[in-house]
C-alpha cells in the first residue's frame, strides 16, 4: 500500500464552496497537495468549480464532514456511509470528523469507523486530546489529526501529539487553526500538516507554507516492514474484509444477514459460538489469533 497524502503532503480543510476557496493553484503552489471539501453541510454540485480547478492544478481534492447528527449530536452511520461513498465517487482520500461523539463509546464507534474506511486512505480528526473513555486501538492505523487550535494549544502541540502516540495512534498530523485572526506565526509548521480551514487564510496561502519536516510516526514504528523482529499485526490485518468476502460467495456458510450490501459485526450475534456457523467460527479464530500474537509482541517489547 502506496504512503497516505495525509504523510506525503500538507491538505486544507474547506468549509463552504463560496468562502473564498477557488484559487486551488495558490494552494498547490504554497505546498497544499490536497485540499478537502466539507460535503456535509453544502451540496456536492456546489464543489464543482474547485474539484474542476484541483484536478488542472493537480491537486487532490477529497471530502470531509462531521459524523455527529445534526452536526453536534450521536455519531451518525449514515453520515460517514455518505461521506464513503463520495470519497468512492470522487476516488478520492477522505477526512473522518469525529469528536464529542465519540466520547463515552468504548471500542463501539472506533471499530465501526475501521470497518467502514477499510483499506481506503483516510484520516480521522478529532479534537487535540483523546478521550479516557474510548478505545484508540481499532482506528490505530489511520492518521490522527488533532485539532491544534489557537495560542494555547499551539503551546501544547507536542504533549497532544505525545499523548495520541501513548495511546497507541501510530501517526499523527497536526491540524493548525487559521479562523479568529489567528496567525501561521503561531504554529511550527512542520510537515505534514493541515490547516482549518482555508477559507480563513485570506486567499495568502503561502503565509501558511511549510517552516520543515517531521515524522509523523510514533517512536518505532515500522513504516517499511521492519527489520528482523516480529512485529505486530495491528488492524491491517484484513480478516473480516476476507471473511466478508466468503460470505458474499457462500451466504449458507453465515449466521449474518447482509443489509444494504453490507455484512454486519460477528458482535451482533447473540446465540452461542457452538452454534455459529463456518465462515463466523473462522473469523473469531482468526481474530482470537491475531490478538493473541500482538498482545505477545507487546509484552516481549516491554520486558
Amino acid at each position: 500500500m502506496s504512503e497516505s497524502i495525509f504523510v506525503r503532503t500538507n491538505h486544507l480543510f474547506l468549509r463552504a464552496p463560496d468562502g473564498g476557496v477557488e484559487d486551488v493553484a495558490s494552494m498547490g503552489a504554497a505546498g497544499f497537495g490536497a485540499i478537502f471539501c466539507n460535503v456535509g453541510d453544502y451540496p456536492l454540485d456546489r464543489w464543482s468549480i474547485v474539484r474542476e480547478r484541483a484536478q488542472a492544478a493537480g491537486v487532490v481534492c477529497g471530502p470531509w464532514l462531521r459524523t455527529a447528527e445534526g452536526g453536534s449530536g450521536d455519531f451518525d452511520p449514515e453520515r460517514l456511509g455518505f461521506l464513503i461513498d463520495v470519497a468512492d465517487d470522487w476516488r478520492a482520500p477522505l477526512i473522518v470528523n469525529s469528536e464529542s461523539e465519540l466520547k463515552g463509546t468504548g471500542r463501539d464507534v472506533t471499530s465501526f469507523i475501521a470497518d467502514e474506511v477499510g483499506e481506503r486512505d483516510a484520516a480521522l480528526s478529532m479534537e487535540p486530546w483523546p478521550f479516557a473513555n474510548v478505545d484508540w486501538s481499532p482506528v490505530a492505523h489511520l492518521p490522527l489529526l488533532p485539532q491544534i487550535f489557537g495560542p494555547s494549544w499551539a503551546e501544547d502541540a507536542d504533549d497532544a501529539r505525545a499523548e495520541w502516540y501513548r495511546v497507541g495512534m501510530s501517526c499523527v498530523v497536526s491540524t493548525f487553526g487559521s479562523y479568529s485572526g489567528w496567525s501561521p506565526d503561531l504554529y511550527d509548521r512542520l510537515s505534514p500538516y493541515g490547516v482549518y480551514t482555508g477559507d480563513d487564510c485570506g486567499n495568502d496561502f503561502a503565509r501558511w507554507a511549510a517552516l520543515g519536516t517531521r515524522d509523523p510516526y510514533a517512536p518505532d514504528t515500522p513504516t517499511n516492514g521492519g527489520d528482523d523482529d516480529v512485529q505486530t499485526i495491528g488492524y491491517q490485518d484484513g480478516i473480516t474484509a476476507a471473511v466478508n468476502r466468503l460470505r458474499s460467495l457462500d451466504p449458507g456458510g453465515t449466521l449474518l444477514v447482509q443489509s444494504g450490501g453490507k455484512w454486519p459485526s460477528i458482535d451482533t450475534l447473540t446465540v452461542p459460538v457452538e452454534n455459529w456457523k463456518a465462515y463466523d467460527k473462522l473469523e473469531r479464530t482468526l481474530r482470537i489469533l491475531k490478538d493473541d500474537h500482538d498482545a505477545a509482541v507487546q509484552l516481549d517489547a516491554a520486558a
